[in-house]
């Protein structure tokens, strides 16, 4: 069994999901950060990507939808604040339609920092999300957001096997 953990602090708004992988960290980067690997293993089980665009730059969009076994889908929009490769990656949500931002965006309601610490040959992930408040954070969580994010974390474990 992996290291892993999932804190949700009693006094701020964010969820943070750690692991251990037995893999480099300039790979791990690579897999977060390319859309052919990311769709191998991101969301649970049984879910596929119809979309999954990647402009991996400050400022550049993540664009994905998730389709589940019954067809539903469920895209998301995120830009990318910060890319420090192999250490970080900082993203936030962003309206679906760009024509609701093209010169700005609204506040967040979520920001990711994933961090990739190398330890050792392995590399341990931190991924803090920071909501705008603890019932948000706590709304995330009973929606299933850390089973969502433990769930891509065991198939990106099985993926790893097959590279």
């Amino acid at each position: 069994m992996a290291d892993q953990s999932i804190e949700l602090p009693s006094d701020d708004p964010v969820i943070i999901i750690a692991r251990t992988f037995d893999a480099p960290r300039a790979l791990m980067f690579r897999l977060f950060t390319d859309p052919y690997h990311l769709v191998r293993f991101w969301g649970p089980e049984g879910s596929t990507y119809p979309v999954c665009e990647m402009d991996v730059r400050p400022g550049g969009e993540w664009r994905l939808t998730m389709r589940f076994a019954d067809g539903s889908e469920y895209p998301t929009n995120s830009v990318y604040l910060e890319i420090t490769p192999p250490e970080r990656i900082i993203y936030r949500d962003a309206p679906l339609d760009r024509s609701q931002w093209q010169d700005s965006l609204p506040p967040a309601q979520m920001v990711t920092t994933i961090l990739f610490e190398d330890a050792g040959g392995k590399t341990r992930i931190v991924a803090t999300v920071r909501a705008n408040s603890i019932a948000a954070r706590d709304m995330a969580v009973k929606m299933g957001f850390g089973q969502m994010v433990m769930a891509s974390y065991a198939r990106l474990e099985a993926y790893l096997k097959t590279l």
